[in-house]
């Protein structure tokens, strides 16, 4: 049986990306305690998730896998960092 690769990379994208969007709306102005703990395994899932749907989007591109599942996980990925370039690019023109 051969493994589908585009499948695996889609939902790790997906999981990246809503565990880094819960880590930051769920994050308080200045947390304690347990909150910091939970913030932290949703900041880190969501990086090892990201490597790995990338790592999946790599194998799926040297099989040669049919459809487009294979490129979502680049694509999220890459509009997470842009999400994130133009939060810092707002955040030091709010300081200018």
């Amino acid at each position: 049986m051969k493994e589908k690769f585009s499948k695996s990379s889609a939902i790790s994208s997906v999981i990246c990306a809503l565990t880094l969007f819960l880590s930051y709306e769920l994050a308080p102005d200045n947390p304690e305690g347990t909150i910091v703990i939970m913030l932290q395994v949703l900041f880190f899932t969501s990086i090892i998730t990201g490597i790995l749907s990338l790592i999946f989007s790599i194998m799926a591109h040297k099989r040669k896998e049919s459809g487009f599942l294979k490129n979502i996980a680049p694509l999220i990925l890459i509009m997470i960092l842009l999400i994130i370039a133009l939060s810092i690019a707002g955040i030091i023109v709010s300081f200018m």
